[in-house]
């Protein structure tokens, strides 16, 4: 009857709906969680950087616990190698003082961004400086039966691979030259005074080679980085730029691995002797505002 009917209605409607409301609530519950593991995963790539990602990530898979230990081994690759440094940082500093972090961070947006649109990755940023880093596919390298060093082969990827490198440098002086938020810091009244007009610049350093990629730290502090006598040496092409008074310095062997139009572009500078072997030192020429014109 009618009265039956409504019982039934009355009895089944309530636990439908307590239904509806469990599955939505543990629905909502797993998509804030996807969603919270998706932040915590976007924040650690980029604090880790690109590299150093895949650095703890390997370095989770080797160790059977799972978590991250910084006591083993690294593994040997073969890569490009850019430092750049913020000249007269210390005076900025100075001048800008709570700005300065705000002019930092502009810098590393143009420096990131086009070493990223150009095959590389940013790995370390330290203070006034950064390191980026074009690695090399294993396909590339190779093992010199000379030496038993890991080297690139000088073929048309690699070439390719070293040009894209330059021009996203070359990139970056334009784009920090041409950045209006750069600029209104170039135009400060104190700045002005205290360095004249061309006080914002960059100096950049090159090299290629191998070298170990691995977790350097303890369990209190871990950095994702590289380690080898070719790494060392982009700091040392970027120190030589003061010595020469160039704003970019690139060691022989990456010069020898551009190609043969992008070689015609370069100039050397020097050769000096380490350990009794010879370490060429090129630059290219060029002007910010032809650059500026080409972009």
């Amino acid at each position: 009857n009618d009265n039956e009917k409504v019982k039934v209605t009355c009895l089944c409607f309530p636990t439908n709906k307590n239904s509806s409301q469990n599955n939505s609530k543990n629905l909502l519950e797993t998509e804030i969680l996807e969603k919270t593991i998706s932040k915590i995963g976007a924040l650690l790539a980029l604090s880790l950087g690109d590299a150093g990602a895949e650095i703890i990530s390997r370095n989770m898979k080797e160790n059977s616990t799972g978590d991250v230990n910084p006591m083993i081994p690294g593994k040997k690759v073969c890569a490009i190698y850019g430092f750049c440094d913020i000249r007269n940082f210390t005076g900025l500093t100075e001048v800008l003082q709570e700005k300065v972090m705000v002019f930092v961070n502009d810098i590393a947006d143009i420096v990131h961004q086009y070493a990223f649109e150009y095959g590389g990755s940013a790995n370390k940023n330290i203070g006034d400086a950064f390191l980026l880093v074009w690695k090399f596919d294993n396909r590339f390298t190779y093992i010199s039966k000379k030496n038993q060093e890991l080297k690139v082969y000088n073929c048309e990827q690699v070439n390719q691979i070293c040009d894209m490198a330059l021009i996203s440098i070359l990139k970056m002086f334009a784009g920090i030259q041409k950045s209006k938020e750069i600029s209104k810091f170039r135009n400060l009244y104190d700045i002005v005074q205290k360095f004249g007009g061309d006080a914002i610049k960059i100096g950049f350093g090159i090299s290629l080679g191998w070298s170990i990629e691995g977790a350097i730290g303890s369990n209190f502090k871990l950095d994702a980085s590289y380690l080898s006598p070719n790494y060392n040496m982009a700091n040392i092409c970027e120190e030589k730029t003061k010595e020469y008074g160039v704003e970019l310095v690139m060691c022989d062997k990456f010069v020898e691995n551009l190609s043969n139009e992008a070689q015609k572009n370069t100039r050397i500078l020097d050769i000096v002797y380490d350990e009794d072997e010879p370490v060429g030192f090129y630059t290219v020429d060029f002007d910010t505002n032809e650059l500026l014109n080409n972009e």
